[in-house]
């Protein structure tokens, strides 16, 4: 082969390459467009409470006694707040340290969600029957928690700004048995509230 023709061949092969390493490029005609200035803002979930100290402040109490009070719940955030669950803190002053468990004192104090805080009708009557409600102090801090949001019909979503009040009964059980261990002793407790949102939702 004449050096003209195998330079010719060199050139095609080239050629060849160059359009496979490309991969077949085309020339086009095209246009761009864009859309702006799209936000997406997160919600905001905070509670209140009123009064938000010494809801109980009760003396010289024995076993059977009972005490009720209220308390408003408000939503001072900006989505609704769905569930509404408490649970609590506490310390126990064990008078004279005569109990082997001072806990016992905390298993002996139940606290209920109530349906008013109509005094005319038995305390009894008014305890939300509900497999929610009802949990000892001990319970209620060993991460047990009273779901406010259970009541069913009785709640519903709190909204922005709104006001919920909530009846609370805490009572001093009697076992059947002599009680006298806990002559003097005293809790002083904080309770904890959670407000949760609901389910996600088409926007």
């Amino acid at each position: 082969m004449s050096l003209k023709k195998q330079f010719a061949v060199a050139l095609a092969s080239v050629g060849l390459g160059a359009a496979l390493i490309g991969g077949g490029t085309f020339a086009y005609f095209n246009a761009t467009t864009e859309i702006k200035d799209n936000t997406f803002a997160a919600g905001t979930m905070k509670i209140g409470a009123q009064p938000a100290s010494q809801v109980f402040n009760v003396n010289n109490l024995k076993p059977g006694d009972w005490m009720e009070r209220t308390f408003k719940v408000k939503n001072e955030g900006s989505l609704d707040v769905n569930q509404l669950l408490m649970s609590l803190q506490y310390s126990i002053h064990d008078e004279g340290g005569n109990q082997a468990n001072p806990e016992e004192l905390a298993d002996n104090l139940k606290v209920y969600f109530l349906s008013s805080d109509n005094s005319a009708v038995p305390f009894d009557d008014r305890i939300i029957l509900n497999s929610h409600n009802g949990k000892t102090l001990k319970q209620l801090k060993d991460g047990g928690q009273l779901d406010i949001s259970s009541w069913g019909t009785i709640w519903r979503d709190l909204k922005p700004n709104a006001n919920e009040e909530i009846y609370i009964g805490i009572k001093f059980l009697e076992d059947g048995k002599d009680q006298n261990r806990f002559q003097g002793d005293s809790v002083n407790l904080t309770f904890n509230l959670e407000g949760k949102q609901g389910a996600g939702e088409r926007r």
